[in-house]
């Protein structure tokens, strides 16, 4: 099974359990489904796909970010922070969005950008959990690589920026997100933008022209022209070179686990 295929069963095995949790009133929790998609991408890909835990998950609902790291055959690297949030199923809302810390009166949004941008640069993202029965949502469908299938929107992409570009209002509706929404197999199987052997190369072009990277709005943020990168931080580093042992720090108190993704020389993503 390829990284591709892989991905686009994980968004409707979530599709799925979302549903089972809605046709018995019972909310699934973000935690609950990260847990199972890592679970699943290294049990279908144990030699592609290296994976660290860090054992400081944040208390409370609003989640903790992971990062994905994806290495080609290049060599090069490309990274992103993560942020998931999953649907209400009441609601249809993503009721912490736009979560503030009442302390520090950061929004998680702002946080998870400026995460992303310290040291190695990374693309801030939102992974969405998603089902719905309302046929008036995700009825576009972006992706030219893949036929039009609903429940592969069960794991969906959108820029950090989108979100917080939809915090005036405090917009967190579905569909709110739904025109920004991409499944998150496009990241891995779309071809048509970088046309390259190198799923890097792949990945960053489709990212730069997809997720609306520039829209910063009046946040003062500086964003590099290139995420691809020679040189990934140390601890994506270590996680690589120390398989058996990885009990080394991670970069701050917010992410709960990292996600490397190696492409195999002998294997087509």
């Amino acid at each position: 099974m390829t990284l591709c295929d892989t991905f686009k069963q994980l968004a409707v095995d979530t599709w799925d359990d979302i549903l089972k949790g809605r046709n018995v009133s019972y909310q699934l929790k973000e935690e609950t489904l990260t847990d199972l998609n890592m679970l699943e991408l290294k049990t279908k890909h144990p030699t592609e796909i290296l994976t660290t835990v860090y054992n400081k998950r944040q208390e409370g609902s609003n989640g903790s970010d992971w990062e994905w790291w994806f290495n080609g055959i290049s060599g090069r690297w490309i990274g992103f922070r993560v942020q998931a949030k999953i649907i209400n199923i009441q609601t249809e809302e993503f009721e912490h969005l736009h979560y503030r810390n009442p302390t520090t009166h950061i929004y998680q949004c702002d946080k998870l950008i400026q995460h992303a941008l310290n040291g190695v640069p990374k693309i801030p993202l939102y992974c969405f959990f998603i089902q719905t029965n309302n046929a008036a949502h995700l009825s576009n469908w972006p992706c030219g690589t893949v036929p039009r299938q609903k429940d592969l929107y069960g794991c969906s992409l959108t820029s950090a920026f989108t979100v917080r570009h939809l915090r005036s209002g405090n917009r967190k509706h579905l569909s709110d997100i739904d025109p920004s929404l991409k499944p998150w197999h496009c990241l891995v199987c779309c071809n048509n933008y970088g046309k390259s052997d190198d799923i890097v190369e792949n990945i960053e072009a489709y990212a730069i022209q997809n997720f609306d990277l520039q829209n910063v709005g009046d946040f003062d943020v500086k964003l590099p022209e290139k995420f691809s990168t020679d040189d990934p931080p140390y601890y994506v580093r270590a996680t690589t070179e120390n398989q058996k042992k990885r009990n080394f720090e991670p970069p701050d108190k917010d992410i709960d686990g990292l996600v490397v993704f190696t492409q195999k020389k002998s294997k087509k993503q």
